[in-house]
């Protein structure tokens, strides 16, 4: 199974399309010498049906299906390497609902071979996947993208909300496709909080508010903190190399060409630790230098500051840097400098063999139905990029250290919260994502992993937080997005069809 994660996961996964070419413009940049298809709403249902088609089928399966459907001026725009992941990526978000995909309503390009449809998934998730079709005699796919639609909702009395929620919770967590916590809160009045499902199945151990969950990437936003401290004490600089803080780093390139400032914003052109030297140590990982050694000798994906790609072994540099700034060991930083004074008393980076922690164990669901804890697909530890534990109050007392200035100034956190890279809707800072409008903005991050997925957003000018944590597969994302429309709508007074 892929380890997805955070941005590229719920940000980029359903909005990931965009990276294979927005199908918005294909209408002025047909395969050379192809024919636009017509964009008949039979030519795009047959189309889209064998793009969901590609989507669901093993993996053994995809290769023919993106040579039979897909045009080759696309395969060729984006190589049929990252076309087979995007379309892996696809699969695992979305794969508890693709068997039950409903007939979408098709809303037809004002000119040119494009075409939107739109689907609402039987769990109320909705999702646009526009289409560029060539070819007359064969139509196939020239260009596509794929996006979340806010869930339609309807507004409710502040007093209310607290019932709507805690319905959709229970409706959730009884079809078995929600367990973990919920917590919602505006300043220091909670609105709604409540936890659901079982922490551990084998034992029967509940799931509970003080219950840490693996939070996947959100803690690339606790090592972006971590990095802006030691900014803020003159200790480093956004545009300092690596190898000004790590003069032996084996990797020459990186050392004397990679900024702190790319390695922040995922421009540095360094990969992911997510490969075979990994998992062939996975169960022994447990410091930064362990996970630096999987990818360090990798060659860059791109030459550093020419490209933007989601990486997890940046923050593992940054992580090394903290080390090397502080005198501190990674772990020990973030807790006695973030977790510790924010009040976060169940967050820490566990060891996954550490029984005496409390923390849930994620679950995925195998191909037979049945419900499988996720320890093979953990590391011994998790990294600077991901894999800590903390629990909804954890979070919680997060967002209000934020509010209150206790680990960095709203001065120093606006930097972090300055957009650097646009990412469909959304807009990426210094190991923050950014989101809303300017007058309504939102920060925060998401982590997914096999198991588990999270979510938390805080709105800094609203004080205003929501969050998200599920120990199962891929549970956070549609509660997320449910629970974002209902609150925006029954909070800010603004109303959806």
């Amino acid at each position: 199974m892929m380890a997805i994660d955070a941005v590229r996961h719920t940000l980029a996964a359903l909005a990931l399309a965009a990276a294979m070419g927005s199908a918005a413009t294909a209408a002025s940049e047909p395969e050379s010498g192809a024919t636009p298809a017509s964009t008949s709403s039979g030519v795009l249902e047959e189309q889209a049906a064998h793009f969901w088609h590609a989507v669901s089928a093993g993996a053994d399966e995809r290769q023919a299906l993106l040579a039979r459907h897909f045009s080759p001026g696309l395969r060729e725009r984006n190589g049929d390497a990252d076309l087979l992941e995007t379309l892996a990526m696809l699969s695992e978000a979305l794969a508890s609902e693709l068997g039950a995909l409903p007939a979408p309503n098709v809303i037809q390009g004002e000119q040119g071979p494009t075409g939107e449809l739109q689907y609402t998934l039987p769990t109320g998730r909705r999702l646009s996947l526009t289409l560029a079709v060539i070819g007359t005699d064969s139509p196939r796919i020239d260009r596509f993208a794929l996006r979340p639609l806010p869930p339609q909702v309807a507004s409710v009395g502040q007093e209310q909300l607290p019932a709507v929620i805690r319905d959709r919770v229970k409706v959730e967590s009884e079809a078995g496709r929600f367990s973990g916590a919920v917590l919602v809160a505006r300043g220091d009045d909670v609105i709604y909080a409540d936890a659901v499902g079982l922490a551990d199945r084998q034992s029967g151990r509940a799931n509970t508010l003080d219950t840490p969950i693996n939070l996947g990437s959100i803690n690339k936003m606790f090592t972006g903190i971590a990095i802006a401290q030691l900014q803020a004490a003159g200790k480093l600089d956004w545009q300092d190399t690596v190898g000004l803080h790590l003069p032996d780093f084996p990797n020459a390139t990186i050392r004397d060409h990679v900024t702190i400032h790319q390695l922040l914003t995922h421009t540095s052109g360094v990969g992911d630790y997510w490969n075979a030297a990994h998992a062939a140590r996975r169960h022994e990982l447990d410091t930064q230098q362990e996970f630096l050694e999987t990818f360090v000798d990798q060659p860059l994906r791109f030459e550093p500051g020419k490209g933007l790609e989601y990486s997890n072994g940046g923050p593992v540099i940054l992580g090394l840097i903290i080390e090397a700034v502080s005198g501190s060991d990674y772990y020990r930083y973030i807790r006695d400098h973030i977790y510790r004074p924010a009040g976060m008393v169940h967050a820490d980076h566990y060891r996954s063999d550490d029984v005496a922690a409390g923390f849930a164990l994620g679950y995925l669901k195998t191909d037979t139905g049945t419900w499988q804890d996720n320890s093979a697909e953990l590391s011994l530890r998790g990294s600077a990029a991901g894999g800590g534990y903390a629990s909804a109050r954890d979070l919680f007392a997060f967002s209000r250290a934020l509010a209150a200035g206790r680990l960095l100034t709203r001065a120093q956190l606006d930097v972090l919260w300055t957009p650097h890279q646009q990412t469909g809707p959304m807009a990426y800072g210094y190991l923050s994502s950014i989101g809303g409008t300017p007058e309504r903005r939102w920060v925060g991050h998401n982590g997914g992993a096999p198991g588990i997925s999270a979510e938390f957003i805080h709105y800094p000018d609203d004080d205003l937080v929501i969050i998200v944590l599920a120990n199962q597969d891929h549970a956070a994302e549609g509660m997320r997005e449910w629970l974002h429309a209902q609150v925006e709508a029954s909070l800010f007074e603004t109303s959806q069809p």
